[in-house]
C-alpha cells in the first residue's frame, strides 16, 4: 500500500490485544505445526502470515491508541481513511466519525471473524468447499458496517495451501479499494456504490449472515475433521485414476447449458489426458483445437482435429509445441487472418500467434504481455475495441482460478493493454476463472467460467454480461453444471460452441483396477 499512487500513510494506531479465551492459543499452535509439517513433507508454500516489520516503509510515527496525543495526531495528520488490522472492533467513535472514508478492516468467512488465526481452518476441517472472505467498513454515514469487498476464495488440498492462498489473495483487496475509492470525492458515494456492487456480484444472503460464536472452535471436531480429509485424500489418490476427456453434444448452448455433462464421448487418449477444446470453423469444416498432455514429456502441447475425423481417433495435428507447458488453445479470427493464444503461464507471457497455413503451421507475432502469471486469456471485440480476459496469480502461493482480470486495446497488436478500473472484475472461485470464448445469442453475450469452489474443474458456469463499458463490468449466472458422478464423469472446466453443436471436456474418473475408457 506504501506504494501506491496518491496513498500515503500518515501513522499507525497501536491498539491492545483484545482478550480471548485461553485455550485458543494452543490451539492455533498446534495447527501452525501442522501447516509446517505440510509444507515440509507434502508441497511447500510460502506462509503468508510472517510478521514483518514495516517502520521503514514510510515516514510517520507509531502511536498508541489509547496516548492522550492519538486524537490530536489524527486530527493534524488529516487522515481520511483508516484500516483496522486488530482484532477488535472496537474503537474510539472520533475514528468513525471523522475519516471520509470510514475505517475498513477484513473479515475471515461466514460468521465475519477477526482474528487472522482462525482464517481457513474451519472452512478446512469441516470440508467446506470454500471461504467468505472481505472488507467492511464502519462509518458514520449509516447506522451498520458495509461490505466493500466479498470474496469466494476455495479450499486447497491442504490445510497449509488452504489458509496461504486465502491470506496471499486477500492482499489485493485493500490496494484495489484504495484505488477505486480515490476516484470518488465524497466517502459516502464510495461506500454506497461499492457495498451495492458487492451484494450483486456475490449471490450468496450476506444480510443473514450468522453474528453468534462459533461452536467450530471445539478442538476435537476441528482436529478430527482435520484427520479426514487427509484419510480420505489419501484414498482417493491410491483407489482412483483421473483423466480428462473431450465431449460433444447437439443442444442448444444456452437452454440445455445444465446438461452439458448429458453428452457423449468424442476424443480419449491411452496415456496422458485431453482437454481445453476450443471449435472454430473454416471452408465449411468444423475443426476442434484442444490440449494434449505428453506424459513423456510431463508437458502439454496444441493439437487439432477435425470435428468429423474425432470418432476415428486418427493421429491429431501438432499445432504449437514449446519446452514449456501449454494448454487452452483459444483461436480466434480477426480481419480474415486466424489467430492463437495459448496458455503459457509456465513462460510468464501471453503470446500471439497468426497462422501461415490451416491449421497447422503458426508463427509467433508478438508478447502481448510478459514477466506475467496470467493464465487462459479470452478475447472478444466489443464497443470498437479489442477486451482480454485473463485470469492473473498474484503470488506464487495463490490459485490462478481465482481473481479474473480484465483489459481492452484498440487494436490486436497494440503494445499497452489499458487495465479495466474495475480490475480485478470477478473474485470468486466458483465463477472467475474462464473457460472458453464468449458468444451471443438473442441479443446477451454470455461468458462460460469454471467453478472451481472445493476443487479445481469442478464445473461450469454460464454467466449473462449485464452491464459492460470502459468503466464498469458486471455479470450474472444464469445457469451451471456440475458433474455428480454420472457416467464417471466427476468435473468439468471447458466448453465451447458453433450453433448448437457444444464441445467440452470432462474428468473421467475410474477405479484403478478398471479398464481405461479409450
Amino acid at each position: 500500500m506504501a506504494t501506491q499512487e496518491g496513498l500515503k500513510i500518515e501513522l499507525v494506531l497501536l491498539a491492545d490485544k483484545p482478550k480471548g479465551w485461553p485455550l485458543n492459543p494452543a490451539k492455533f499452535s498446534f495447527f501452525k505445526k501442522i501447516q509446517r509439517l505440510e509444507s515440509k513433507l507434502l508441497e511447500a508454500t510460502e506462509a503468508a502470515d510472517q510478521l514483518e516489520n514495516i517502520s521503514g516503509l514510510f515516514d510517520g510515527s507509531f502511536i498508541k491508541l489509547t496516548a492522550d496525543s492519538a486524537r490530536q495526531q489524527y486530527f493534524e495528520k488529516a487522515i481520511n481513511l483508516v484500516i483496522n488490522l486488530s482484532s477488535s472492533s472496537k474503537l474510539p467513535r472520533y475514528l468513525i466519525e471523522h475519516s471520509n472514508y470510514g475505517v475498513w478492516h477484513y473479515f475471515y468467512n461466514s460468521h465475519l471473524e477477526r482474528d487472522v488465526s482462525w482464517a481457513g481452518i474451519q472452512e478446512f476441517n469441516l470440508n467446506q468447499e470454500g471461504i467468505l472472505s472481505g472488507v467492511m467498513v464502519y462509518s458514520s454515514y449509516f447506522t451498520k458496517p458495509r461490505y466493500l469487498w466479498v470474496s469466494y476464495t476455495s479450499k486447497q488440498c491442504l490445510l497449509s495451501k488452504t489458509r496461504d492462498n486465502l491470506l496471499w489473495k486477500m492482499l489485493e483487496f485493500m490496494p484495489v479499494l484504495c484505488q477505486q475509492a480515490a476516484r470518488f470525492e465524497y466517502g459516502k458515494s464510495f461506500i454506497q456504490s461499492r457495498h451495492l456492487a458487492t451484494l450483486i456480484d456475490k449471490v450468496v444472503s450476506l444480510e443473514s449472515i450468522c453474528y453468534c460464536a462459533l461452536w467450530t472452535e471445539n478442538f476435537l471436531v476441528l482436529a478430527l475433521g482435520f484427520l479426514y480429509a487427509h484419510i480420505k485424500r489419501l484414498v482417493y489418490k491410491l483407489a482412483l485414476n483421473k483423466t480428462w476427456i473431450l465431449l460433444k453434444s447437439e443442444q442448444d448452448p444456452v437452454q440445455n447449458f445444465k446438461k452439458t455433462d448429458q453428452a457423449q464421448v468424442l476424443y480419449t487418449v491411452a496415456t496422458g489426458f485431453v482437454a481445453d477444446p476450443c471449435l472454430i470453423e473454416e471452408n465449411g469444416e468444423q475443426y476442434v483445437f484442444f490440449e494434449e498432455y505428453v506424459e513423456a514429456t510431463q508437458r502439454g502441447r496444441l493439437v487439432c482435429l477435425k470435428l468429423q475425423d474425432c470418432s476415428t481417433k486418427p493421429e491429431p495435428l501438432i499445432v504449437l509445441e514449446k519446452d514449456y507447458h501449454l494448454s487452452y488453445p483459444f483461436v480466434f479470427k480477426s480481419e480474415g487472418l486466424w489467430y492463437l493464444v495459448p496458455e503459457s503461464a509456465e513462460n510468464r507471457t501471453i503470446d500471439l500467434y497468426r497462422c501461415v497455413r490451416f491449421p497447422d503451421q503458426w508463427e509467433f507475432v508478438k508478447s502481448l504481455m510478459t514477466n506475467i502469471d496470467a493464465y487462459d486469456a479470452t478475447f472478444y471485440q466489443y464497443l470498437g475495441r479489442w477486451w482480454m480476459f485473463v485470469n492473473l496469480r498474484p503470488h506464487p502461493s495463490t490459485s490462478p482460478n481465482e481473481l479474473l482480470y480484465l483489459f481492452s486495446a484498440d487494436d490486436l497488436l497494440a503494445d499497452h493493454w489499458q487495465a479495466h478500473p474495475a480490475n480485478p472484475i470477478i473474485n470468486h472461485a466458483d465463477k472467475a476463472r474462464s473457460a472458453g470464448a464468449l458468444f451471443e445469442r438473442d441479443g446477451v453475450i454470455y461468458r462460460p467460467s469454471q467453478n472451481c469452489a472445493g476443487s479445481y474443474g469442478r464445473g461450469l458456469n454460464l454467466n449473462a454480461i449485464i452491464e459492460w463499458n470502459e468503466h464498469t463490468y458486471k455479470e450474472k449466472t444464469v445457469a451451471q453444471c456440475i458433474p455428480q458422478g454420472q457416467a464417471s464423469l466427476h468435473g468439468m472446466h471447458s466448453f465451447s460452441c458453433l450453433g448448437n453443436t457444444v464441445i467440452s471436456d470432462g474428468i473421467y474418473t475410474r477405479k484403478r483396477w478398471q479398464k481405461a475408457y479409450v
